[in-house]
């Protein structure tokens, strides 16, 4: 695959876009995908790898092409890619909140454990 140049403008404003469908700031969309919340920000400057915007695309339940504009415009249907919320939850890079309520490391635990819980009784 060749080197596609990325017009990091409509970058921005397709993250942005993204990002105010999915009702999340472009700081959680980048502490979501494991990187400091000041990350997008930067991206007017310089360009971030491919394999970083796939994990923001993954955030937004979105396509690398569509992140970056360069999907073709007769998708018929939005395709969107699964977040694993155990690697979400397990990042320690990431901080919650609930309704705008910080979420603390012991409520955090509790989350955890109901998560293992319900999907163990699922497995088998």
């Amino acid at each position: 695959m060749a080197f596609m140049k990325l017009d990091n403008g409509e970058l921005l404003k397709n993250i942005r876009k993204f990002a105010k469908k999915n009702g999340l700031t472009l700081a959680e969309v980048a502490t979501l995908a494991g990187l400091s919340a000041s990350a997008i920000y930067s991206w007017k400057k310089h360009t971030p790898s491919k394999g970083t915007l796939n994990e923001v695309a993954q955030v937004l339940g979105t396509t690398y092409a569509k992140l970056v504009g360069k999907e073709g415009k007769t998708a018929e249907t939005p395709t969107t890619t699964a977040v694993d919320l155990k690697k979400v939850i397990e990042n320690r890079k990431n901080r919650f909140e609930y309704h705008g309520q910080p979420v603390s490391a012991e409520q955090l635990k509790i989350i955890r454990n109901v998560l293992k819980t319900m999907f163990e009784r699922h497995q088998g």
